[in-house]
């Protein structure tokens, strides 16, 4: 035991010693080169540019944000995962400097990457029409393991910039593996019935928010119980969503 907590603090001297030599304002949030980061977003000039080639490009279906070739039906939209969320919103797509981005601040606790992502998100909201803004959450086991829910982190930035308040209408109810380190259908199964929401969600306008929307299994049972509690509408928003090309047909 007293190991383990001689290991901890030296890693957390580390942390703060490495703070201390080089403070995050000083070092690009996703390069983490130290000398051309810019005071005012701690991004380069390269790695702004790469945000902005990572947006989700305007031929994206325009209620699931998937590719979509010209005239032609999105498969997403006619999945089961897309039943009972009404439209989804979100500025980038989940790779490369987007996704170090995320990860700053989900797992390293990168308060700086905050804005920048609340920032974009409120650019990707092509609508404001709702009544709250209601955050994935955590298990009680899973927050206690983190120490803070990203996704209310978000809500609660998101509200700062479009005046649409918070409301936490989800509980999380079962513990189960983390979605990561399965396969899509295995997601899909591992939140089943995972959540419940209040009676207080009836009849309401609600965007849902989280960092990233992957297969999108969180977010439809989020809103399926949403909707089990008579919200009239859940839409979601993320920081970005796994852009993925229909994979080509090969050739026999």
């Amino acid at each position: 035991m007293a190991e383990k907590l001689g290991e901890k603090m030296m890693a957390r001297l580390g942390v703060w010693v490495g703070n201390l030599l080089f403070p995050r304002g000083a070092n690009c949030l996703c390069c983490h080169d130290p000398r051309l980061a810019a005071l005012e977003d701690c991004l380069c000039d390269r790695c702004r540019e790469e945000l902005k080639n990572l947006r989700v490009p305007p031929e994206a279906c325009d209620r699931c944000l998937s590719p979509v070739k010209k005239g032609k039906k999105c498969s997403r939209c006619a999945s089961a995962l897309m039943k009972e969320i009404d439209r989804v919103f979100a500025p980038y797509q989940y790779k490369n400097a987007v996704r170090t981005l995320i990860h700053a601040f989900k797992f390293n606790a990168c308060n700086e990457a905050l804005p920048i992502l609340a920032d974009a998100m409120e650019m990707a909201l092509a609508e404001r029409d709702f009544d709250c803004l209601v955050p994935v959450p955590l298990h009680p086991k899973r927050l206690r393991q983190r120490g803070v829910n990203q996704a209310l982190l978000m809500a609660e930035a998101l509200a700062r910039r479009t005046g649409i308040p918070v409301c936490e209408l989800l509980r999380r109810v079962h513990y189960h593996r983390p979605q990561s380190l399965l396969s899509e259908k295995e997601r899909m199964k591992n939140v089943e019935d995972a959540f419940l929401a209040e009676e207080t969600a009836k009849g309401l306008k609600i965007l849902l928010i989280d960092d990233v929307r992957t297969t999108g299994s969180t977010a439809h049972a989020c809103a399926k119980a949403l909707k089990k509690a008579g919200a009239y509408s859940v839409s979601l928003c993320t920081a970005a969503v796994v852009y993925k090309y229909p994979r080509k047909k090969s050739r026999p």
